[in-house]
Formats: C-alpha cells, sequence, structure tokens
C-alpha cells in the first residue's frame, strides 16, 4: 500500500523551508503525577529540589541575555529579562515551597497546584490583558518542570531539529542554539506571539496553529515546515523532499537574484514613480529596511515595546525608545503609529472589565479617547523625540469616524501646547494621519481625507471586519479573502478619494507583498506600498517589471467580477504572462500531485 502524506495546515509565522528530523516537546504537565504525596523526612530535601531546579532555569535565562547581538536584539532581550522578573515572584520563591512544606506535595504537584491557584485569580480579573500573562507563568513554570523530571536541555542539543510542541515560549525559541534549529511548528500561538516575533527576527522558519499536529507527529519523523505557505509536510517521500530542496533552493537563488534590484530606482516600466517603504517593530527590522533600500518607514508598531516590558511605559521611556529609533534613521520619513492595543494586548488600565469580543470592542484609539492621560503621553513623547528628524508623522490606527479624528487632532493640539510652554524643542506642525481599516472608514474617506494629512490602508484588518473573519481562526480561515470584490471596493474606493483629495496614501497590510496583488493594486492607482522589509527587492523586482498602463487594464479585468476566485484566476494568468519566474515559485505547490491528505 502507497504511504500517505499528511499535509497539514497552520499560520504561516515566519518565512523559510525547513526540512529535518523532529524533537518532540510534549507538555510537560501531563507527566505530573497529582495524587503523589511526599512523607515530611523529605521535605527539606523536596524543597531543596525545587530551589535547584529554579537555579538552573535563572542560569539558563541569564546565559540568554550573554547571546551574540544578532540572536538577542534589544526587542529579544526585553521579553527575555522579563521572564527573569518573573522568576523573583512569591509564586515561584514562596508559595511552591509553602505548599511543599503544607501539603506535603511533591516539588512538580505543588507547582502545578499553585499554578493553578495563579491562574483563578487571573480569570477573576476579567481582564484580556491579564489573563494572557498567565501563559507566560506558565512558560516559566514549564521550565521548572522539565528540570525536576531532568528534561532534555535545549541548549545541549548538537544536531539540527524541527520543533514540534503543543506551543513554545520565547525562552526556549532562543535557547536552542541558532544553527541548529531549522524550523517550529506548534499547535498554538499566533503571529502576535513572543515566540512568532522571535521566530521571525531569527529567521528560522515556522508555522504556528496545527491543529492536532502531536496527533500526527511521531518520534524520529521527518517533516518539512513550509513557512511561505503554513504547510507541515510529515514523513515526506524521497521526491517530496527533493521537490521542497529544490523549491529552498530556488527561493534562496531567486531572493540572491531579486536582490541585485536594491540600488535600482523604484519605478514602473514605463517610468511612473512608486515608493516602498518598510514595516518595522525593532532596530533589526530597521536595519534590513536599510539594507533592502527602504524609501522610509511606513509603519513603525510602537505596542510590541510595550508588550515586551510588560507595562505601559513612561513618557521618559517612550521618549528615549523613539529618539534611537529616529536616530537611526534620519532625513527619511518615519511614521510612528500609535498603541493599537486591545484584542489581546491590554495594559493600560488594569480595571477594565473583560471584553466579551475584544476585536470589535474596546480597543486602539477606541481606548486612547477614553485614557486621555496615557493617550497625551505617547503623543507628547513622538512630538519631543520629534527634533531627531525633521521627516516623522504620526498615525492614528482604528479610525471609524469623522469625530474620531476631530478630537485626537484637538487632543494632539493640547499636547503641543504643552510642551512648548514647558520650553521643550520640537518640530511644529507634524503630519498626523489615520489607517483606513474598518469599512466605515473606507466609505468615508470622501471625507475623512479633508480631516487626516495622510492614509495608510490596513488591509489585514480591513479584510477581517469586513467579511467578518478572524484571520487567525483556522476553523474560518477559508472565508479570509482578500479579493473578495467588497473589500476590492473598499481599497479602490480609498485610492480614489485620496488621489482626488491629493493626500498621499499606502497601503500597509501583507497583501501590499503578495506577488498576486502588486500588479493589481498598481492598476488601482496606487503608487507607495509599505511592506516588511524582507520583502521589498521581491516587490521592487515586480513593480519595475510592470506597465501601468498594463496594470489598469488588469484592474478594469476584474473590478466588476462577482467572485474572489474568478478574481484569483485572472491574476495568476496576468502573473503567468508578464512574470513567469514569480508565479512558478510563489505557486509551487499548485504543481505537486499529492498522494495523500490534506487537512
Amino acid at each position: 500500500m502507497e504511504d500517505i502524506l499528511y499535509s497539514l495546515r497552520g499560520i504561516p509565522i515566519s518565512k523559510g523551508i525547513a526540512i529535518g528530523n523532529v524533537l518532540i516537546r510534549h507538555d510537560v504537565m501531563k507527566s505530573v503525577h497529582y495524587n503523589a504525596r511526599i512523607d515530611e523526612s523529605q521535605v527539606d530535601s523536596e524543597v531543596k529540589r525545587y530551589r535547584d531546579a529554579i537555579g538552573k532555569v535563572r542560569e539558563e535565562i541569564e546565559s540568554l541575555k550573554k547571546r551574540n547581538p544578532e540572536q538577542m536584539n534589544q526587542q529579544n532581550a526585553q521579553i527575555i529579562s522579563f521572564y527573569s522578573l518573573l522568576l523573583d515572584e512569591d509564586l515561584f520563591n514562596k508559595q511552591v515551597p509553602d505548599t511543599i512544606k503544607n501539603q506535603l506535595y511533591p516539588a512538580d504537584v505543588a507547582m502545578v497546584y499553585e499554578l493553578e491557584n495563579i491562574k483563578r485569580e487571573f480569570d477573576k480579573l476579567e481582564n484580556e490583558y491579564f489573563q494572557s500573562r498567565y501563559l507566560d507563568f506558565k512558560a516559566i513554570a514549564d521550565r521548572i518542570l522539565r528540570k525536576l523530571f531532568g528534561d532534555i536541555d535545549l541548549s545541549a542539543i548538537q544536531e539540527p531539529i524541527i520543533l514540534v510542541a503543543e506551543e513554545v515560549s520565547a525562552a526556549e525559541v532562543l535557547h536552542i542554539p541558532k544553527d541548529y534549529v531549522l524550523g517550529i511548528a506548534t499547535e498554538s500561538g499566533g503571529t502576535t506571539s513572543h515566540a512568532a516575533i522571535i521566530a521571525e527576527s531569527l529567521e528560522i522558519p515556522a508555522v504556528f496553529g496545527i491543529k492536532d499536529l502531536l496527533s500526527y507527529v511521531k518520534k524520529k519523523d521527518q517533516i518539512v515546515v513550509d513557512g511561505y505557505k503554513g504547510i507541515v509536510i510529515i514523513d515526506p517521500d524521497e521526491n517530496t523532499c527533493g521537490d521542497y530542496q529544490h523549491i529552498k533552493s530556488a527561493y534562496t537563488a531567486k531572493e540572491k537574484e531579486i536582490f541585485q534590484v536594491v540600488a535600482l530606482p523604484s519605478k514602473t516600466y514605463d517610468g511612473e514613480d512608486v515608493q516602498i517603504y518598510a514595516n518595522v517593530s525593532n532596530n533589526m527590522d530597521l536595519n534590513i529596511a536599510r539594507r533592502h533600500g527602504a524609501e522610509g518607514i511606513g509603519l513603525f508598531r510602537t505596542e510590541l515595546a510595550f508588550i515586551a516590558a510588560q507595562k505601559f511605559l513612561s513618557e521618559v521611556e517612550q521618549f528615549e525608545l523613539y529618539k534611537e529609533f529616529l536616530l537611526l534613521f534620519q532625513e527619511k520619513d518615519v511614521v510612528i503609529r500609535t498603541l493599537d492595543i486591545g484584542g489581546d494586548k491590554f495594559f493600560i488600565n488594569d480595571n477594565v472589565p473583560r471584553d466579551p469580543n475584544p476585536f470589535l470592542g474596546w480597543r486602539s484609539t477606541r481606548v486612547f479617547l477614553k485614557e486621555v492621560d496615557k493617550f497625551k503621553q505617547q503623543l507628547r513623547a513622538i512630538i519631543r523625540a520629534s527634533v531627531f528628524n525633521d521627516n516623522v508623522k504620526i498615525m492614528i490606527p482604528m479610525i471609524s469616524c469623522v469625530d474620531e479624528v476631530r478630537r485626537v487632532r484637538d487632543i494632539f493640539k493640547q499636547c503641543e501646547s504643552e510642551v512648548k510652554s514647558e520650553g521643550k524643542p520640537f518640530k511644529y506642525n507634524i503630519p498626523v494621519g489615520i489607517m483606513i481599516e474598518i469599512p466605515s472608514a473606507a466609505l468615508l474617506s470622501d471625507k475623512l481625507s479633508k480631516e487626516a494629512a495622510f492614509f495608510s490602508i490596513g488591509t489585514n484588518d480591513l479584510v477581517q471586519y469586513t467579511l467578518a473573519v478572524d484571520r487567525n481562526n483556522q476553523s474560518v480561515a477559508k472565508f479570509y479573502q482578500p479579493l473578495n470584490p467588497a473589500v476590492l471596493y473598499l481599497i479602490s474606493l480609498t485610492i480614489h478619494n485620496a488621489r482626488r483629495n491629493h493626500i498621499p496614501l499606502s497601503v500597509c497590510g501583507e497583501i501590499a507583498r503578495n506577488p498576486l496583488y502588486i500588479r493589481l493594486l498598481l492598476g488601482m492607482g496606487l503608487r507607495k506600498f509599505s511592506i516588511n522589509p524582507a520583502y521589498i527587492p521581491l516587490v521592487k523586482s515586480i513593480i519595475i517589471k510592470s506597465n501601468s498602463k498594463d496594470t489598469k487594464v488588469l484592474w478594469d479585468s476584474v473590478k466588476n467580477k462577482s467572485t474572489p476566485y474568478e478574481i484569483e484566476e485572472i491574476l495568476k494568468t496576468d502573473l503567468k504572462r508578464n512574470l513567469l519566474e514569480i508565479y512558478e515559485s510563489y505557486f509551487y505547490d499548485e504543481k505537486r500531485d499529492w498522494k495523500g491528505l490534506q487537512i
């Protein structure tokens, strides 16, 4: 009987292809025998065994801080420093030893007992941010338990592996020597987790959110992790491995070839200027943006620094953060987005009641328009830091109506007046723009263009809110369709209104770096792309080979179509006809005749 190939789909986290043997990291909680007890005579030795385990975890975390700068950039170091602080919490230093003494529990049972207690306490807070912080405590508890059980030390790995687990922490990703972690595949986790941020910054191919992954993967299995497509193939046959080795080599060669366009001007084949900016979260992203020829920073995500610090940064701390950032990218546009918090990232107000649907509730600018003091701290910090770059701009996310823009502008003017009265230098009249990521904002884009200095279309959320679908939920992922005619109409309408009212506009979502959509966006009239800096050479290579008149014809051919499937086929045909080599590399999986099960 012919072997079955299992092709599992998840969320693409970090691009690249990895082929190798798995190291399965099972949930250590399942090794705990909850009914076990110790004698009073064993208490002292059990407490010592527990404290020794904590000491080993502390040594491991401290050793991570000494990693080379390439692996331990500022953001990664902040995350690890937070883990170090967690080890000083009473949960680990007092409550667990007390439970060993008072309940006569073995160290592992006491650890789980107290972890469950703290989880119940977090749940009582009914606060989305604090509930998610339980996972950070659990990550530390997992490391302690693994020491108690004598589990394999990831830093001792001496051969290349692909890490497979229910979930991984940022510390676990960093603890494996970079040369030996080929890829990562997990059952849980999403694009904003600490582990995802670090995997992408270290360029480790990763796919998260693969349902029932551990039910299919066995010890000593070989797997393929395709971080481009979000696919994991279990126990691939020789032909499949050969195909993916070829794909990996082709991508590497293509990226080297594409990289040659970095120094070329960003113009269409018929001479129209097109700007390519970078979306960044940290200094490592900024270095990649410089290396790849970014003409500016179209989106600096400020919230990740807050997440790494696990608190709301003070005005002074924010000022230093923005100052350092702006000094690294002087004389070019830098667009700083105010905090896009809420949903799964909450630390502005500890007493906020739990939102039953945080992604559609009290988040982002809606939070700041109530927590005005916190909003002013961020605006003041940016205003003060503006002296280090004359081209700084401020962007406000999650705008749904004209009134919100006017309120933001009033608060901004108050901040300018305060900074001026304090005698602190700053750049006057910093442009304040908005993100178009809610359907109402797109529909109101003509009116909003008279209120905002510029637009940036956030297509990730625009698709999500237009189609009522969570793009990180695999159960409804098939409904996340950027080519839905309704989505394309909103994008086209916003571009049209921005051009008509002569205000700058960019697209900063994932579709702006997808080869299938770039020529379509050019045809709509887009002339500024803001993308992950790693994709700048690819996007530029498509732009310089595209004739603007041809792309207009392409848009005309799809704008009246009724389904995303019709539109996709037209775009594929266009890409295949005009850029065959990119089409073949990007749609390689469609040529495969899978002898098995896709899940």
